[in-house]
């Protein structure tokens, strides 16, 4: 939110949070200008999906640092000078004297020549953001290689990175549903595929691929729909008595009496999270993606004449 404040600030700029991806302790910042504006936001519709990193947005900006090549990192020696009579702590001893206890250090004198070196990352590009502590060198001795991360550890990164999209919900009838018609929903299959991420450093890369497996639904009625698939989209001039072949739901009683007379209606898609590389694999908890809607459903009462 602060990031959004600081963009608006400036002129023609932008700034947005997405942390709708579940499951997941990542939140996406976004902020641009120079003509970009923020993505338009309708009510009672889901929020449009964010692109790749790297892709330009519908809105007319691109998402910021979206290089995926990785940054060149390594011990670089510093400015750093000691004082010349500086001493190092080697070891502190904890010991009671006349009933109290007393902490005291053990020194020694630092070696007389060498250097500090700070693992620093430069270039454009991503690093695996491990901390790697300073080490202290005598002069003439070249640093070692950072220890590479680990396997998981490049896991963890490349899922960080997974970018998955907003599911869009769709529905027939159209506008008012009615009561003891089936009503089809079904997502937008562009949402509906194989995202991934890589993560890598020097000889190493390990890939996260995010796979949508279902889709719950709560229908707003007390009633709740589990499909394997995105669903079917109604065919033009189908039978509006048929059943969906796939993702589908019968209101049994109308929303005229719910507030705002309509049903609150989710769709949460669950993704499988795997990911591979550098000689491993596994997996990671499911991530989740969900939208929005408001159905409103009629009812239609019979009319007819009888014959006494």
């Amino acid at each position: 939110m602060l990031l959004a404040s600081a963009a608006e600030a400036v002129g023609g700029g932008w700034g947005s949070v997405d942390c709708a991806q579940q499951s997941s302790p990542y939140c996406e910042l976004g902020a641009g200008r120079n003509g970009g504006k923020t993505p338009p936001v309708v009510p009672g519709e889901p929020a449009q999906p964010h692109p790749a990193p790297g892709q330009p947005r519908p809105w007319g900006d691109s998402i910021i640092g979206g290089n995926d090549t990785a940054a060149k990192c390594s011990y670089v020696r510093s400015n750093y000078q000691p004082p010349a009579n500086g001493v190092q702590t080697i070891a502190f001893h904890g010991v009671r004297r006349n009933g109290a206890s007393v902490l005291f250090a053990e020194f020694r004198r630092q070696q007389p020549t060498g250097s500090w070196y700070v693992y620093r990352c430069s270039g454009p590009g991503v690093h695996d953001g491990l901390y790697r502590a300073p080490i202290w060198l005598p002069d003439g001795q070249v640093p070692v290689a950072a220890a590479l991360p680990s396997p998981q550890e490049l896991a963890d990164q490349a899922r960080a990175q997974l970018r998955l999209p907003t599911p869009r919900i769709e529905a027939n009838p159209p506008n008012d549903k009615l009561v003891s018609l089936p009503t089809w929903m079904w997502l937008d299959r562009s949402g509906w595929n194989t995202r991934q991420a890589a993560a890598a450093v020097p000889g190493v890369s390990v890939t996260a691929v995010a796979t949508p497996a279902t889709v719950s639904w709560s229908m707003g009625d007390g009633e709740d729909v589990t499909c394997s698939c995105p669903g079917s989209p109604y065919p033009a001039g189908g039978d509006p008595r048929a059943p969906s072949p796939d993702c589908g739901h019968t209101y049994r009683r109308s929303s005229a009496a719910v507030p705002g007379q309509h049903f609150a209606v989710k769709a949460t898609v669950h993704w499988t999270v795997t990911w591979s590389g550098a000689g491993a694999s596994g997996t990671f908890p499911d991530l989740t993606t969900s939208a929005t809607a408001a159905f409103r459903v009629a009812e239609v009462q019979a009319l007819g004449t009888g014959h006494r």
